[in-house]
């Protein structure tokens, strides 16, 4: 079994021109998803993450810190998940119900492993 990082994608809160009882909707379905994919031993790990934060970023010698931009595409959240190939783990992705609720991007990578660090 092969391990994927699955690393959503999006601009601003694709939620949130939805009601509340959609938002809701929108939440429930989600979590239900990642519960269905732990059950099944696919999610090993599901984390969302808040929009601010910082850069850092180090070019010639010097380290530069710089504010997230909010209103551009950011990374929202992430899903550790296993699956046999790399066609098998871009199924997973594309069954995630957020897919149903305004425009996110996932980028789909695997997990390199290197002798004695993982």
């Amino acid at each position: 079994m092969k391990e994927f990082m699955l690393f959503i994608h999006a601009t601003g809160n694709p939620i949130g021109n939805l009601s509340e009882e959609m938002q809701h909707a929108h939440i429930q379905k989600v979590g239900g998803y990642i519960q269905d994919m732990v059950t099944q031993g696919k999610m090993k790990n599901a984390q969302p993450l808040i929009p601010s934060g910082i850069n850092v970023s180090k070019a010639d010698g010097d380290f530069t810190e710089s504010p997230i931009n909010e209103a551009a595409e950011m990374m929202v959240g992430f899903y550790h998940i296993q699956a046999d190939s790399m066609s098998q783990a871009l199924s997973i992705a594309k069954s995630d119900p957020r897919f149903g609720d305004g425009t996110w991007r996932m980028e789909v990578r695997e997990i390199m492993n290197v002798e004695g660090i993982n």
